[in-house]
């Protein structure tokens, strides 16, 4: 944990301070699914009744520890504006900022990063949820709004924060230090390019993970009749409940098979959980392909994209597996899967956006990926018809850049 969380007056903190850490200890180490009550008050070194007495409910005390969090993530962004403070306007200059900036919060800040990322899941199960995401949504627009303006570009100020919110996500993900950092800086010139309107460049280092990626593919296992049952009911409880709500029994309940058989298919804790994993991961993909196959050609695609991310947003399921794979070296396998082997539907995409436009390789495909996952990840508990217009706003201001 950085120093950043901890509190002034360490050796005296109040319990209620404590407890406050403890929820942002274990939003890094277990999420969500690892906190309770007994288990903040032992952390805290607090009994559980201080939680009820300073908060009054464990909901209360998360809404209260995400708005520290936000707190603290904007005195960070401040401190990076003020480094800002006289730095030429050349937008030439604005991708060397971009990958700092995801490097040093996905990073160095990494227990705010997983606060945040809790934050976005937080909201389907708390009240308070939606308010707290606008908070985090307003913060951090309101952030590359002033960091864009500082390079002159501050027209592409909501794709800027889009790529970041998505691109800081996968940045998470361990694959190979040094790849991941070069790849970062790949992606942040394509940003640059997208602002600019130039012609987004090449990326070997993304090239070359990618095709490490599809080298460990692997392939969709043929389960029989059962073990796809339990399969897909392990993928359901993970999305509808997260990782902690996935036992041989929930799933024995939810197949109608008996806790024996389930057992026997699949024998561990461990392993249900990757199987469960692996079946969201590749219904999402499917889902995605399917859906994306039949949409409209030119200027339609942007009412075509707009009507399935609004009626098909909410990615709880896979932000869980983000954050697992982070947490688990057991998960590792998946890393190298999520983060490069981004783009491949949105290649079909971009041709049907801009069919005049020549492909560039891998990367502006990757780029859209990642605009069109933070739009489905921040309207996820919107109805269709609340996010349809703000959906289509965004991808029209994209255009415009395009």
């Amino acid at each position: 944990m950085t120093d950043r969380i901890n509190m002034p007056g360490n050796e005296k903190k109040t319990s209620d301070h404590r407890l406050i850490e403890a929820v942002i200890e274990q939003w890094e180490r277990c999420g969500y699914e690892g906190i309770s009550a007994r288990q903040l008050s032992t952390l805290a070194s607090a009994p559980s009744s201080s939680i009820y007495h300073h908060f009054g409910s464990v909901e209360q005390l998360l809404a209260l520890a995400q708005e520290h969090v936000i707190g603290l993530t904007s005195q960070w962004c401040n401190e990076r504006i003020e480094h800002l403070a006289d730095i030429p306007r050349d937008p030439r200059a604005f991708p060397a900022f971009f990958a700092a900036c995801i490097d040093d919060w996905a990073r160095g800040e990494r227990c705010l990063a997983f606060a945040w990322r809790e934050g976005q899941l937080l909201r389907a199960r708390n009240p308070s949820g939606r308010a707290l995401q606008q908070q985090w949504e307003r913060l951090w627009l309101d952030f590359w709004h002033a960091a864009t303006a500082c390079f002159g570009l501050e027209r592409g100020a909501g794709v800027a924060y889009r790529l970041f919110e998505n691109e800081s996500f996968l940045h998470m993900l361990n694959w190979r230090r040094s790849v991941d950092r070069a790849g970062l800086d790949e992606f942040a010139r394509g940003a640059g390019a997208w602002l600019m309107g130039d012609a987004v460049p090449q990326s070997p280092w993304r090239d070359f993970a990618r095709a490490a990626a599809l080298d460990a593919l692997p392939t969709e296992p043929n389960h029989d009749s059962i073990t796809a049952q339990i399969v897909a009911a392990a993928a359901a409880l993970i999305a509808e409940v997260g990782p902690g709500g996935l036992t041989h029994r929930a799933v024995a309940a939810s197949t109608g098979l008996t806790l024996g058989t389930v057992s026997h298919k699949i024998r561990t804790k461990a392993e249900l959980v990757q199987v469960g994993y692996g079946g969201l991961y590749i219904n999402a993909v499917s889902r995605l392909r399917a859906q994306t196959s039949v949409l409209p050609s030119g200027r339609e695609t942007v009412v075509g994209i707009a009507n399935f991310l609004a009626e098909n947003s909410g990615s709880r399921g896979i932000d869980a597996l983000h954050l697992a794979v982070a947490r688990d070296p057991a998960l590792h396998q998946f890393g190298l899967q999520l983060r490069y082997l981004r783009g491949s539907t949105s290649r079909s995409l971009l041709q049907m956006l801009l069919p005049d436009r020549p492909s560039q390789g891998h990367l502006e495909p990757a780029l859209l990926s990642g605009f069109l996952s933070s739009l489905s990840r921040h309207y996820g508990d919107w109805t269709s018809e609340e996010a349809r217009a703000p959906i289509r706003a965004e991808l029209e201001d994209l255009m415009a850049l395009l």
